[in-house]
């Protein structure tokens, strides 16, 4: 794609990817230096879109980072760190709005690019006005590229100094907080969770998210033990391959009484194992569990979902120390202790019967909320600076 790019700014009687006819009007771009940035990015967009219906967003990323999968009003693509041919190529297919760069080394080149165009340019993630360039250091470099900023978001209270020192006036420095990569809330059927909360009723229940193969006998294990404490306890296990609940409901029918969603099978007061075998409902599991496991994450590739899916939900986590590409939400998860971490398999039983615990599920969920408004605030604070910018750049 970016071979194609590259061709594209050198001719630009050539037609466009097709991908990129998908963008409509009024469009933001989005831009991120690294994987972190780009996970924030990522999850950003999509609230955006959710919250501004009628926009699209161009969605960029490093080489590297893990390509986030194309949405309705949203094309992602990887492009260099500081890439002016890049802006130069869009400006004369598609005017962007308003272009939002995540980054702690500003591009410079992109930069100044945007701003000729008028093409209103904010700022997050950002510690320092530290430009990625080999001219950074030359006097007078920034003071040539900063009055192409229109926003700088600022990640903590002392960032302001720098970016004043360098010049920016006070009026485009918005104090924001660092963004997490906070996923939109995942929804579901109302009908659906108020008719499968009926069937639960007066009954624990704890998910199994995401569970690969190889960790199917440890959550039987740990569904044995935790059903020693409460008899009544009810698991919720959603595989990683949709495909193997048939295969799941015979082997946990061995020991458990078990139904498959697939197979519409009714959740009755003695339903001990609810096999979720289908795609897009984990927002209804979520809800339905007091406690959940994220599965993957006791080996290989690591967790197969963010951890700030079943935060955001109110859901205590349990989870092992394969993290997979959402390293940085299970970090600050972590730090807040708002997860439970397990060392091993056989560890899993105990921890879900202490993550049951009402005491220890509510403060868990507690600390999970905290960090998740914490980065809501400043994912809102970011959010109202790009359409407020998109906004004036349209009427103008």
């Amino acid at each position: 794609m970016i071979d194609q790019i590259f061709r594209l700014s050198r001719a630009p009687s050539q037609s466009a990817p097709l991908v990129l006819e998908r963008l409509t009007d009024p469009l933001v771009w989005m831009h991120s230096d690294d994987v972190r940035n780009a996970q924030v990015l990522t999850a950003l967009s999509e609230t955006l879109l959710q919250r501004a219906p009628g926009f699209s967003v161009l969605l960029t990323h490093p080489e590297g980072a893990e390509r986030p999968p194309d949405l309705p009003g949203r094309v992602c693509m990887a492009v260099p760190a500081d890439d002016p041919a890049m802006v130069n190529w869009l400006l004369a297919r598609q005017k962007p709005a308003a272009v939002l760069i995540a980054a702690q080394d500003i591009p410079a080149g992109m930069v100044s690019a945007l701003g000729r165009a008028s093409v209103p340019v904010i700022i997050a993630e950002a510690d320092t006005p530290k430009f990625l360039s080999r001219w950074g250091r030359l006097p007078g470099f920034g003071r040539s590229v900063l009055p192409h900023i229109a926003t700088v978001c600022l990640p903590h209270a002392a960032a302001r100094a720098p970016w004043r020192d360098a010049g920016v006036p006070d009026a485009a420095l918005i104090a924001c907080g660092r963004l997490s990569a906070t996923p939109v809330a995942l929804g579901c059927s109302e009908s659906e969770r108020e008719e499968l909360a009926e069937n639960f009723r007066h009954r624990t229940v704890w998910l199994a998210a995401g569970v690969p193969e190889r960790e199917e006998d440890a959550v039987l294990a740990a569904h044995r033990e935790a059903l020693r404490e409460s008899h009544r306890l009810a698991l919720i296990l959603h595989p990683a391959d949709p495909m193997r609940g048939p295969v799941l409901r015979d082997a946990f029918a061995k020991q458990f009484i078990t139904a498959l969603r697939s197979d519409d099978d009714q959740i009755t007061p003695e339903t001990q194992v609810y096999i979720a075998d289908t795609e897009g409902e984990r927002g209804l599991w979520y809800r339905l569990a007091v406690t959940c496991f994220l599965g993957g994450s006791l080996g290989g590739e690591g967790a197969q979902y963010s951890p700030m899916e079943a935060a955001g939900l109110g859901c205590a986590i349990v989870h092992g120390r394969m993290f997979g590409r959402f390293s940085e939400p299970f970090d600050l998860l972590r730090e807040a202790r708002a997860t439970r971490m397990i060392q091993s398999a056989d560890a899993l039983g105990s921890a879900i019967c202490t993550a049951l615990r009402p005491e220890q599920a509510a403060d868990q969920a507690h600390r999970a909320w905290k960090v998740i408004s914490g980065g809501s605030e400043a994912t809102e604070t970011v959010i109202g600076a790009v359409l407020a910018a998109a906004t004036r750049a349209e009427a103008s």
